[in-house]
């Protein structure tokens, strides 16, 4: 579920028409500006637990903190801007967040004390590619600030079985 921003702002002689998605995740307590991404026109909102507090309030002449996740445009033909897109979007950095607090919650170790896949991207390997992907996890290459950690819980007799 995410909350949305219709700019509905006149562009090039015609209603914008575009549907911001604000994602849950980096909105969740947030106050600031976002920019529409056909348009550019910059919006003021105040979200609070995921709902939308004050705004959104047209602020011309201001510049954006942010932008929204994706766009689309579904009154013509489903036109859509994805994550990424350069001065419209911004990139998708998959960044899990705390339930009550709203920001960055990075795990690092499972439930039974076992350094988790996701923490960090492992380093492309020269000789076989496929081993930096999903097909082969090495955990020594994950971080070596976790394996140290983890090397330090063993020791200590904090891993647990699966």
């Amino acid at each position: 579920m995410c909350d949305i921003i219709w700019c509905k702002k006149d562009f090039k002689g015609k209603p914008c028409n575009t549907v911001n998605y604000l994602d849950p995740y980096c909105f969740w307590n947030w106050e600031g500006k976002i920019n529409c991404a056909e348009c550019g026109v910059v919006y003021y909102i105040h979200m609070i637990q995921g709902h939308m507090y004050k705004g959104p309030e047209e602020r011309p002449g201001e510049k954006p903190d942010t932008s929204p996740l994706y766009a689309d445009k579904p009154l013509e033909g489903y036109r859509f801007y994805g994550a990424g897109v350069k001065g419209r979007t911004r990139p998708f950095e998959c960044l899990p967040r705390h339930i009550y607090l709203g920001v960055p919650d990075m795990v690092k170790f499972s439930i039974r004390n076992r350094p988790v896949r996701g923490w960090r991207p492992q380093p492309p390997d020269a000789s076989n590619v496929a081993c930096s992907y999903g097909f082969s996890w090495d955990v020594k290459r994950l971080s070596p600030e976790v394996w140290e950690e983890y090397q330090q819980k063993k020791k200590k007799g904090q891993v647990k079985d699966w």
